[in-house]
C-alpha cells in the first residue's frame, strides 16, 4: 500500500448520485445484457479522493451500438428520475460535450445551454465555464443534428456536487429566478464568451513548461481554459486525446515532474465500449516521488505542494481522453484544495 494510493480512483463510485436509473436498476439491466446511453466511468470528489475536487466522466453511446436499451424500453423497466431544471452551484463548474473523432471532434449532436437568462445554441464540441451561482442546464434542440459516434461528457469543479438541484434555495426564489428552457429572458448571446468550441484552439494558447511537446501523430489538443481564455475564470482545464500507434517502448511523456501550490485533478479514460473500466494501455504516474502503474481508467488528485509527474502512457490500444483540472486566476486563493 503506497502513501498516495488514496489519491487514485479506478472504480465507479457514488452510483446513486448519477442520473438515470437507480443503482439497483442499473445492476439489473447490466445482468440482462442491456447497455444504457449515458455510461458513467468515474465520479470524483473529496470523499472519493482525499481532499480532491469534483468531477464526472461518461461516454454517451449511439443507439446503433449493440445491446443499447431504447428510451421506450428503459421507461418501462425503470423508475422515472426527477426532471432536470436550471440550477446553480456555490462553486464554478466546467461542463463539456466532446465528439470522439480525433480528426473531426465536431461530429457530435446539437445541444444548447441555459446560461443565466440566455440560452446558447451549441453546434459541435464544446467546453463551458459556468461561474458560481449562475443558473445553467444543458438542453436538447428539437430537430438538431444527432451523431452516430460516441460523445464524451465530463464536468469538473472545486466543490462537492449532489443531485439536489435546488442547492437549498427556497421555492419562491426558484419560481422567480429560474429561466425556462426554450424561453430565455434575453435574446443576447453575451454568455457565449464562457465557451471554448471544438476547433477554436489548434494548440494550447498557454505554454506550460511541465507539458512536453508531443508527436502530433499521437495526440490531439482539445481545449485549454484559464483566466486568459475566459474572463474572470476561477477553475480551468487542459484536455487532449492521446492516440494509439506510438511505437516507442518508453511510452509517451504527457507530463514532466512539477509541483504546484494548489490541488490538481487528473483523469485518463479510454474509448472502450467493450469494457469501460479498461484503460487499454498503461499509465505510469508519479505522486510525491511514488511510482504508480495503472491499467484501469482512473482519476487522481494531487494535493498542493506535492510533486506530480512524470505521467507516461504506453501500449495504448484505443484513444484516451486526458484532462488536468485545477484552480486558476482568483480561484487559486479561493479553492487551493485539500491535503
Amino acid at each position: 500500500m503506497g502513501k498516495y494510493d488514496k489519491h487514485i480512483c479506478t472504480t465507479l463510485e457514488k452510483i446513486e448520485l448519477q442520473p438515470g436509473p437507480t443503482k439497483e436498476e442499473k445492476i439489473m439491466l447490466a445482468n440482462e445484457g442491456w447497455r444504457i446511453m449515458m455510461d458513467h466511468v468515474l465520479w470524483l470528489d473529496a470523499d472519493v479522493l482525499a481532499g480532491g475536487y469534483y468531477g464526472e466522466s461518461a461516454w454517451i453511446w449511439p443507439a446503433s451500438y449493440p445491446n443499447q436499451i431504447s428510451p421506450e424500453e428503459l421507461a418501462k423497466r425503470t423508475t422515472p428520475g426527477p426532471p432536470m431544471f436550471p440550477h446553480y452551484h456555490e462553486f464554478p463548474e466546467l461542463l463539456s460535450w466532446w465528439g470522439s473523432d480525433p480528426d473531426n471532434p465536431n461530429d457530435t449532436s446539437t445541444m444548447g445551454m441555459i446560461m443565466g437568462d440566455e440560452e446558447i445554441p451549441l453546434e459541435g464540441s464544446w467546453v463551458g465555464y459556468i461561474p458560481a451561482k449562475m443558473y445553467h442546464m444543458p438542453t436538447r434542440v428539437p430537430g438538431g443534428k444527432v451523431t452516430d459516434k460516441p460523445v464524451f461528457h465530463w464536468t469538473a469543479g472545486p466543490g462537492m456536487y449532489t443531485r439536489d438541484k435546488d442547492d437549498g434555495h427556497n421555492q419562491e426564489e426558484k419560481d422567480a429566478d429560474i429561466p425556462v428552457p426554450g424561453r430565455p429572458k434575453r435574446d443576447t448571446q453575451e454568455n457565449k464568451k464562457y465557451f471554448v468550441m471544438g476547433g477554436d484552439q489548434k494548440e494550447p494558447p498557454v505554454k506550460l513548461d511541465y507539458m512536453p511537446d508531443m508527436d502530433p501523430k499521437y495526440y490531439r489538443h482539445l481545449a485549454y481554459i484559464d483566466e486568459t481564455v475566459v474572463p474572470d475564470c476561477e477553475y480551468g482545464c487542459n484536455t487532449m486525446f492521446l492516440l494509439p500507434g506510438n511505437p516507442s517502448k518508453g511510452g509517451m511523456r504527457v507530463m514532466e515532474p512539477h509541483t504546484l501550490p494548489y490541488g490538481t485533478n487528473i483523469t485518463l479514460v479510454s474509448l472502450n465500449y467493450a469494457d469501460v473500466t479498461d484503460l487499454c494501455g498503461e499509465a505510469e504516474l508519479w505522486i510525491g516521488g511514488e511510482k504508480h502503474i495503472i491499467r484501469k481508467n482512473f482519476g487522481a488528485y494531487i494535493p498542493p505542494g506535492i510533486e506530480q509527474g512524470p505521467l507516461i502512457v504506453r501500449d495504448v490500444e484505443k484513444q484516451l481522453f486526458f484532462s488536468k483540472c485545477n484552480p486558476v486566476g482568483k480561484g487559486i486563493e479561493k479553492f487551493p484544495g485539500g491535503k
